[in-house]
């Protein structure tokens, strides 16, 4: 039976297409956000070696997600073009697989429509399509996941080489692990599919009879799993946050109630987004309850053979995301259960999970009035239930989108690149990335310097400059003003202040002073001299020009405190200077 023929495939196209076009749109008005930039710049600073791709990342090791935050930093940074058509690849290729699963387990049954729009147009996966670090940690997930299942169902329905289809499935599953620990949870969902395949046993014997059948695969799983986790445990030192048994209750209790079960039926459509966290409102809440109880009894009453199981499975896997959740989140408390980085993935499971339950049903679940109505109505039975999930999946959309776009992240950027266009002479005093940009978590990995390396400008950070300027939080670029600047003592020349010639001249402050600080140096000369100015350990190097000017320096933090400066000439010129004075930039 092929899975594009007839008005069902026609469905599905439809479906398939219209979220191609949807999500490319929304991926078009995108950009890079927080932990892209931090991990590019890592990338670009960073030679392609297996210490790099295993390198432990906020106890993460995902090597496969290391390589591309590589490729993309070397051969296109900031590209968004290809991060967005990268990240639009994988959702496609795993919504091909889940309608080519969905027609093995269903056949031609107008429901794996149904099943495939609730996918494809999902608000849920929607943060995490738009924001490439947590696309790379779904999709790939996903489409493995269902990828694997999906060679199971063959092997089980005798369409593919048992050694042929052990091989992929391994494979598959190695694949996701290093894409994102996540994967662990596929080989469970692979364990729970065949157990509601299981047809030839009934009641608990399942168990046993997918567990028999299928050994050689388990026991592969459970040898790459050992393995796996043996050697995350070896790369990483993370420990979970601490957290109370009522912070784990109060997440458990966002997680489900008000993230995932509004999430699955394409909610939510309405209420309030504060940073990751999206809080439906109370009405959101309980009519998505309803509908999902409703769904739950309509399906244990009239399923398949192995309803049971496939909710049981739904179940446990809802249950195994809120455990990774729980390890290592539970102490931000409730909100880090609104958050959908953390429940998109159960999208798939909950469709697949339908689907098993539906499996072997009574056409029309064996409602008499619609397995009795003619083919127009029913067509507008279906109709009408895809148009209510597409009603649905639009309203949560244009809810998360206007949060979720990224576009602050885009025009600070942008504004920055067109500043440095005009003046491309000027030096940047490097600062923290801000907080809109990216958290201060990640310290030095947050710096400007840092997360903008790969843009292609070649900037110039904390050198000897007269055009020093700061980075504004919305990219301008403005002149240096000193907030309580530190002067030097009045040099002993006084129409010249320190002459410098090829000898040492020190300079003092009136006080010492301390940390990181910007130093403006005031000065006049007759022909052009190179100056050297030293501190401790500490060097730098300008060029003084003819005329009165003035030359920026920035020193970095030191070693206890700095009592002046030492300034030398090269003799060909006396330099003088008139003024010395340090202290931190003003806010821009």
């Amino acid at each position: 039976m092929s899975a594009w023929k007839g008005r069902q495939g026609l469905a599905a196209l439809g479906v398939l297409l219209s979220m191609v076009v949807a999500r490319a749109v929304l991926l078009g008005g995108s950009w890079f956000n927080q932990d892209d930039f931090y991990l590019s710049g890592r990338a670009y600073d960073a030679d392609l070696t297996l210490g790099f791709l295993v390198r432990d990342t906020a106890g993460h090791v995902n090597p496969l997600q290391q390589l591309t935050y590589w490729l993309v930093a070397h051969a296109a940074p900031y590209s968004w073009a290809s991060v967005a058509v990268f990240v639009l690849v994988l959702q496609t290729a795993a919504t091909v697989v889940l309608w080519l699963l969905l027609t093995r387990l269903l056949g031609e049954r107008w429901s794996r429509v149904v099943l495939l729009a609730l996918f494809a147009w999902a608000p849920l996966t929607l943060a995490t399509t738009l924001w490439w670090s947590a696309a790379m940690g779904l999709w790939p997930h996903v489409l493995c996941s269902l990828l694997a299942v999906l060679l199971l169902v063959r092997w089980r329905q005798g369409d593919a080489r048992p050694g042929w289809a052990l091989a992929a499935i391994v494979a598959t599953t190695a694949f996701g692990l290093l894409w994102h620990e996540r994967a662990v949870l596929i080989a469970p969902v692979l364990y729970g599919v065949a157990v509601a395949l299981a047809d030839e046993a009934t009641g608990w014997r399942r168990l046993w009879a997918a567990l028999r059948r299928f050994r050689w695969l388990w026991l592969a799983q459970v040898l790459l799993l050992a393995g796996f986790l043996v050697g995350h445990g070896l790369l990483t030192d993370v420990e979970g946050g601490e957290s109370t048994w009522r912070q784990r209750l109060e997440v458990t209790g966002s997680f489900v109630g008000r993230n995932v079960v509004p999430g699955i039926l394409g909610g939510p459509w309405a209420g309030e987004l504060d940073g990751g966290a999206v809080r439906p409102a109370l009405w959101v809440v309980i009519v998505s309850a309803v509908l999902a109880l409703a769904g739950a009894a309509l399906l244990l009453r009239r399923g398949g053979p192995a309803r049971r199981w496939g909710l049981a499975l739904l179940v446990g896997y809802v249950a195994a995301d809120l455990l990774l959740l729980l390890s290592g989140r539970a102490g931000f408390g409730s909100i880090i259960g609104l958050d959908p980085r953390y429940s998109s993935d159960t999208i798939h499971a909950a469709v697949l999970c339908v689907a098993l339950s539906l499996r072997g049903s009574p056409p029309w679940l064996g409602l008499r009035p619609l397995a009795a109505a003619s083919g127009r109505v029913r067509a507008a039975v279906v109709a009408g239930v895809v148009g209510a999930v597409a009603v649905a999946s639009t309203a949560g959309t244009a809810l998360l989108v206007p949060h979720f776009q990224n576009t602050e992240d885009k025009a600070f950027v942008t504004t920055l690149r067109a500043e440095l266009a005009a003046d491309p002479t000027v030096v940047l005093f490097d600062r923290l990335a801000p907080a809109d940009v990216v958290l201060p978590l990640v310290g030095r990995d947050s710096l400007l310097s840092r997360i903008l390396a790969p843009l292609p400008e070649d900037l110039r950070f904390d050198e000897p400059s007269a055009r020093l300027r700061q980075v504004a939080d919305d990219g301008t670029l403005r002149p240096v003003e000193l907030d309580g600047a530190i002067p030097a003592e009045p040099g002993p020349d006084e129409p010249c202040g320190y002459p410098v010639r090829a000898a040492a001249e020190d300079v003092e402050f009136v006080v010492p002073i301390d940390g990181r600080v910007a130093v403006r140096v005031a000065y006049f000369s007759a022909e052009e001299s190179t100056i050297q100015v030293t501190t401790g350990d500490w060097e730098a190097e300008f060029l003084a020009t003819r005329g009165p000017n003035e030359m920026w320096l920035v020193l970095p933090e030191l070693p206890g405190t700095v009592d002046g400066l030492t300034f030398r000439g090269d003799g060909r010129s006396t330099v003088c200077i008139t003024g010395v004075e340090a202290g931190l930039p003003e806010q821009p």
